[in-house]
């Protein structure tokens, strides 16, 4: 049997390493419209969770972020362990730098104390960036559910993280400034996400599949924006690149989620190689950049369309009008200068947005359409295809 799998997996995937300190990949990553989900399902009991991630997208499961469990599983508050545990950062629920403490010269002397340890290879320290135990439930259930059950279909495991943008606009310091436009408070913050990508990333390599590792920033979508001058595009790049190096450190495949408009440009010109857009709400902004999304495409590059709504559409829709709109939204990529084979080949399904928000019903809703989309699309287009 795993051998069977092993040959199996071995048709689909190739290795993927890295080729100097870009994002040219020695391999190819082909999915050919493989399903997966962005990360969030409104359950708070991981079992329930689980068995809708593993019924909808066998072949790519992820693990559940749970964010009804409370301020340690939410989207910011998930990915701090190391900042609070360390003093630079206080509270779950509603989460700020320390900046004004008097000893916050130490507590940044801590924080970069358990990072540079952990930087250096120190496991004990790295555990510090992986979650809390309130925080790491749904990886943690999906991590026990493998090790029971195995892998079965699975071709790929995803997880996910929080994206520097996103957190860095949402927490402050006691004066309510961003973190992100403080550069010592930006540093801590991404050097924090980073740590945690290498340590996600090599918890799940341990089951023996290809990691896909999402950066989830629909923070991204401010950038350029009249309300957000100072965002610098080039100091973004930076930081997402730092994390999506620790990702492709430990063999992973960086990937990046946001699920509004905006530069996709950034994410072409950065080392994610995966870059998971609302193909639903937003397809214009992608058609715009046709020319780029061919040179990404070109570079090995993987388009995941989020292509199953998550908001009020979701009613109107069903499988057929979803491939409809699908088919048509590459063929007008195709009439702009974009390889059709090379972009189905290279390309994934998810939902448009997490689900964390919904009810279970809308979720169960959701995941539906994209077993069945995505059943319908593998058939025509093996994964792996050349």
């Amino acid at each position: 049997m795993e051998e069977k799998n092993e040959q199996r997996r071995g048709q689909k995937f190739e290795d993927v390493e890295t080729r100097g300190a870009g994002t040219q990949f020695a391999a190819r990553f082909r999915p050919g419209f493989l399903a997966t989900g962005v990360g969030s399902v409104p359950f708070v009991r991981a079992e329930e969770a689980l068995r809708l991630i593993w019924q909808s997208v066998p072949r790519a499961p992820h693990w559940p972020q749970l964010p009804k469990m409370g301020a340690e599983s939410a989207f910011v508050g998930q990915y701090l362990r190391a900042l609070i545990e360390t003093g630079v950062m206080e509270d779950y629920a509603r989460p700020r730098f320390r900046a004004e403490a008097g000893d916050w010269a130490e507590r940044m002397a801590r924080f970069y104390e358990l990072y540079l340890a952990a930087e250096a290879g120190d496991d004990a320290a790295l555990e510090h960036f992986g979650f809390s135990g309130v925080g790491g439930e749904g990886l943690e259930s999906f991590c026990r559910d493998i090790e029971e059950r195995g892998t079965r279909e699975a071709l790929i495991l995803k997880g996910q993280l929080s994206g520097p943008v996103t957190l860095g606009l949402q927490i402050t310091d006691q004066n309510r400034r961003a973190s992100y436009y403080e550069d010592s408070q930006r540093e801590m913050l991404v050097k924090s996400i980073a740590m945690h990508a290498r340590w996600q990333t090599r918890r799940l390599k341990a089951y023996g599949l290809p990691v896909l590792m999402s950066v989830d920033d629909p923070g991204l979508y401010a950038v350029g924006a009249s309300t957000h001058v100072t965002l610098d595009k080039s100091r973004i790049i930076d930081d997402l690149n730092s994390i999506a190096g620790e990702i492709i450190g430990q063999g992973g495949i960086p990937g990046a989620h946001v699920c509004a408009g905006m530069d996709w440009t950034i994410l072409f010109d950065s080392m994610i190689k995966v870059v998971n857009f609302d193909a639903y709400e937003y397809m214009t902004g992608m058609l715009v950049l046709a020319e780029e999304l061919e040179r990404f495409l070109t570079r090995g590059g993987v388009l995941a369309w989020g292509i199953i709504p998550t908001g009020s559409a979701l009613n109107r829709e069903n499988r057929l009008t979803l491939r409809q709109r699908l088919e048509d939204n590459i063929l007008e990529l195709v009439r702009r200068g974009v390889n059709e084979e090379r972009l189905r080949a290279q390309s994934l399904l998810t939902p448009s947005c997490g689900t964390g928000t919904l009810s279970p019903e809308q979720a169960e809703q959701i995941y539906g359409l994209l077993k069945e989309l995505g059943k319908e699309l593998s058939k025509e287009l093996p994964i792996g295809a050349d």
